[in-house]
């Protein structure tokens, strides 16, 4: 187990205008699971790749357990990386896909034998170390991968999107062993995803990038309840939270007949003339006295429940809102509806920093 923490990270590939990561502070604890999360091209396997020394530091530093590690080559750093899929060798059996980086290391076939065997039993394949991989179910594959990531008993290990591409089915999804296994080893674990159902159900705290920024670092249900910016709230939820750009005028921002007035708070904290009022599909509603006049232009029947997009018009500029629907029949295509929302509901954020409005 061990204590990560980057320092100021900048990573800049060639030929790109932009840095893959900038100005990173990050801290991860001694045996704790950070799911590092965000959209796709958001730095998320950059940062684990240079964790795990695949990737240099361009600035900043990187330590493990106090040690600086910024440029300790790859194999000195004692960190296990886990790519997308599972990556194991379909010619070789369970115990051999578990013992290889040990005996890429030259170890002792006893010792080899003795790790594989403790490795097996932490991840329940004790009984199938002889098959081959395409014999093994989605979740001993899953288990395979981690217990090869664990033989040699790193401080940290590394997943980068382990359950993403085909093949992965959702059931299995919602009940993958990573967080058990990771809980039962009590090895600290970065693990990169782009699915926000991932990260609410394994994570020990949420870390979102965007555009190569770290955006929020937090509890799963603090992140989808406090969202820190704009991006952060565009990004995390299902679905994610409607942000509408509107004019601050005499202190009050408008969503149609929606008035949410700005606190002294707020106000002060402004960089501009607009903001982003972000409302919650959950916490919208259709009918009534609705304050926001809109046209159903698009109904989802995800089964459970209608995802609504209402077509309204805000400040000469035409916006949907996404109203998450559980009461009674849904509209229908061009039907004219008014969504009702609270003025307390609605998050507030800066116009041209993104930042979110404390009140």
């Amino acid at each position: 187990m061990a204590q990560v923490r980057f320092v100021g990270v900048t990573r800049v590939f060639r030929g790109m205008w932009k840095p893959a990561l900038s100005d990173v502070d990050l801290a991860v604890g001694d045996g704790e699971l950070l799911v590092v999360t965000g959209p796709s091209g958001s730095g998320k396997s950059t940062l684990l790749r240079m964790l795990a020394g695949l990737e240099p530091a361009d600035q900043g530093r990187i330590y493990l357990d106090g040690e600086e590690v910024t440029r300790t080559a790859a194999d000195k750093r004692d960190v296990s990386m886990v790519f997308q899929g599972f990556a194991l060798f379909p010619h070789l059996s369970v115990f051999e896909n578990i013992a290889l980086p040990l005996t890429m290391r030259k170890t002792s076939a006893k010792t080899v034998g003795a790790r594989v065997a403790q490795a097996a039993e932490l991840c329940g394949l004790t009984g199938h170390l002889g098959a081959r991989p395409d014999e093994l179910s989605f979740e001993l594959r899953q288990r395979t991968t981690i217990a090869r990531a664990v033989v040699r008993r790193p401080k940290v290990v590394c997943l980068d999107e382990p359950l993403a591409g085909p093949g992965a089915p959702p059931v299995l999804r919602a009940r993958s062993p990573i967080a058990e296994l990771q809980r039962e080893l009590g090895i600290t674990m970065l693990y990169a995803t782009c699915n926000i159902t991932d990260a609410g159900l394994i994570a020990d705290r949420v870390a979102v990038l965007d555009d190569g920024a770290l955006q929020q670092v937090d509890a799963p249900r603090e992140v989808l309840n406090q969202p820190a910016s704009a991006a952060v709230a565009r990004f995390f939820g299902d679905p994610p939270m409607n942000l509408v750009r509107t004019p601050v005028l005499d202190g009050k921002a408008s969503v149609g007949g929606l008035v949410v007035e700005l606190t002294d708070t707020q106000r002060a904290g402004l960089s501009g003339d607009e903001v982003l009022v972000g409302l919650r599909p959950q916490d919208l509603e259709i009918g009534g006295a609705g304050q926001i006049h809109a046209i159903a232009v698009l109904v989802k029947d995800t089964g459970r429940e209608y995802l609504v997009h209402a077509r309204t018009e805000v400040a000469e500029r035409s916006v949907d809102l996404v109203v998450r629907h559980t009461g009674g029949a849904p509209p229908i295509r061009g039907e004219r509806v008014a969504v009702g929302a609270a003025p307390e509901h609605a998050y507030v954020f800066d116009g041209a920093t993104g930042l979110r409005l404390s009140a």
